[in-house]
């Protein structure tokens, strides 16, 4: 079996098999063992692996007695093909552990090799979350800045949990600062003082990054990073305070369920809807071209505030019971999309209607302009609009939004 698979010999191995059809499970009841998937893997011969993979699925996990599964043995080698056709066959063999629980995203941290990080990433994306037997993650494994910057990169495009990664630290208590600090690799502290919160924790011998850098100005940025980070704190925390006010305040659970959701989304586009068509069809509705006192000269949008005069297409209230109706209507029109915005599932869908909900509150502001009486009630109902924008975007901020784990 040994020889077919080093020759990558499939009709050797289907004779083989003809001979003793319990040759593959005998193989496998070794605890651990150098099985012929092994040796395909060693030899770079990929048609014969795929078929034992076929045969056998069980032999890509199997450990040989130096702890090394095939598809470690192969990356070993320096055999990218191999590695490839391999996860292809088998996606979670991106994070099988070898010897020292490393997976193929620590080894390939580790030789600096980015094609290959990008690979494992996109194939297996929660495997940056794995640790080593020394509770190191791929970033504590980085041997060139490139990579440290690509991780990071990558981060912070496809995980919210980045902090959590950043803040792992290893058998030592050393977080990935620490590890640049004693590199004394100034441009990955650099980098890394830009994206941290936690930048002053001490490992196990009482040391912070701080202590064993020895860049002046390494040290400088530490300082000010470290004072913007506990200002950022003080913000949060006074915003978790008035989240949890608020909760306990309403009645409402800090996690609503589907149907809940469900029935504010109904109600809120119920009354986006009904609101914005106010502004169509206003009470009173509007002065006609050939109504009564109207003027037919369209290059004018508004008369002066003090005129008699009346313009086609212009609300027939006065102002006063413009801006009382503008500012109500206001006042139920920005709230509704505010909360449609959001309790819609954060998705792609999430990001196309995120532009037209906003573009929708657009064309309600240029409704209001259009119809109202004057200059006076138009800038009083643009200011409304501005006043009440920031407000309301607060209000969902300290509401809606979870907590805030990238500040803590």
């Amino acid at each position: 079996m040994e020889y077919a698979a080093q020759q990558g010999d499939i009709d050797s191995l289907y004779r083989l098999i003809e001979q003793n059809p319990h040759i593959l499970e005998e193989i496998d009841l070794i605890p651990f063992v150098e099985t012929p998937l092994h040796a395909a893997a060693r030899a770079g011969h990929v048609q014969f692996a795929k078929e034992i993979m076929i045969l056998k699925p069980s032999f890509s996990w199997k450990f040989s007695p130096q702890g090394l599964t095939p598809v470690h043995l192969a990356l070993q080698n320096r055999n990218p093909r191999m590695v490839f056709h391999l996860i292809q066959m088998d996606t979670s063999l991106v994070r099988a552990k070898m010897r020292g629980g490393l997976t193929l995203l620590h080894l390939a941290s580790q030789s600096g090799d980015i094609n290959l990080l990008t690979v494992f990433l996109k194939v297996c994306p929660d495997s940056i979350q794995d640790l080593t037997s020394k509770n190191e993650t791929a970033l504590h494994l980085y041997k060139r800045f490139e990579v440290l910057e690509f991780l990071l990169r990558w981060l912070k495009r496809n995980i919210i949990e980045l902090q959590t990664i950043l803040k792992q630290k290893n058998l030592e208590g050393n977080t990935i600062l620490h590890i640049a600090a004693t590199k004394n690799d100034t441009k990955a502290m650099g980098l890394l003082i830009e994206v941290m919160r936690d930048l002053d924790a001490a490992n196990l011998m009482d040391q912070r990054a701080f202590d064993i850098i020895n860049n002046q100005d390494i040290k400088n940025n530490l300082l000010r990073a470290e004072a913007r980070v506990k200002r950022l704190r003080k913000v949060n925390s006074l915003i978790l305070s008035v989240h949890e006010w608020l909760i306990r305040k309403t009645g409402m659970k800090e996690s609503m369920s589907n149907d809940t959701r469900d029935v504010y989304m109904i109600v809120a586009t119920l009354v986006a809807t009904a609101t914005y068509q106010a502004t169509l069809s206003p009470p009173g509705g509007f002065y006609q071209i050939d109504g009564p006192g109207s003027n037919n000269t369209m290059t004018q949008a508004h008369g002066p505030s003090n005129s008699s005069q009346v313009y086609a297409g212009k609300s027939v209230m006065s102002n006063m019971n413009f801006l009382m109706f503008s500012f109500t209507n206001m006042c139920a029109f920005l709230p509704s999309i505010f909360t449609i915005i959001v309790l819609m599932p954060r998705n792609v869908g999430w990001l196309l209607l995120y532009e037209s909900t906003w573009l929708l509150a657009v064309s309600y502001l240029s409704s209001i302009i259009v119809i109202s009486p004057n200059y006076i009630t138009t800038y009083v109902s643009i200011s409304i609009f501005f006043v009440l924008l920031p407000v309301l975007w607060v209000a969902s901020f300290v509401f809606f939004t979870p907590r805030l784990k990238i500040l803590v």
